[in-house]
């Protein structure tokens, strides 16, 4: 399992900031790679990524759940992403949280993954998420800049739906590091 965390300054407020972090037009613009993004229910989206790690660039059909928000302080997600010869689980959280000059975003997320990328190792999965993530919340403070409009579309999954994407068998990190 690989661990990701992280902290990012941003000049806006939380309340401000929470409709770009939950507007699926503006998340898309935002994910490095994102091919397409479609919201198929306030807690639902279906997404397309072509994600690099070294010379392997495998396109993911990638399905997420929201499984928790609390307005405007955290958002929790879980995904599956599927490709030819690879596949990855992965949780993920983010916190906002107030500070003097704007919002400190707080994140940390889980990652199983399987098949040709996770050949390439645990230090290079984690060099591209931090660059990834980085271009990520450099492209959302632009937005935010630039007082692009955003609207709230996404809440978390009703408790009594399954939320379950995959099974810790069912996938599982091949790392040689």
């Amino acid at each position: 399992m690989l661990e990701f965390t992280g902290e990012n300054e941003m000049e806006q407020s939380r309340e401000e900031l929470w409709d770009y972090f939950t507007d699926t037009d503006v998340l898309a613009e935002c994910a490095p790679g994102c091919k397409e993004m479609t919201l198929q229910s306030p807690h639902e989206i279906d997404a397309v990524m072509a994600v690099g790690v070294g010379s392997v660039k495998p396109e993911f059909d990638v399905d997420v759940v929201v499984t928790r928000t609390e307005y405007p302080e955290r958002l929790e997600m879980t995904a599956v992403g599927q490709a030819p010869r690879n596949e990855f689980e992965t949780t993920a959280e983010m916190l906002l949280e107030e500070n003097d000059d704007g919002t400190t975003v707080s994140w940390s997320a889980t990652a199983d993954v399987s098949g040709t990328i996770a050949s390439l190792g645990g230090r290079a999965l984690k060099s591209v998420t931090n660059r990834l993530v980085g271009k990520f919340f450099t492209d959302m403070q632009e937005k935010a800049d630039e007082g692009v409009e955003a609207e709230s579309e996404l809440e978390a999954a009703p408790a009594d739906e399954d939320v379950a994407l995959g099974s810790d068998e069912d996938v599982a990190l091949e790392s040689d590091d």
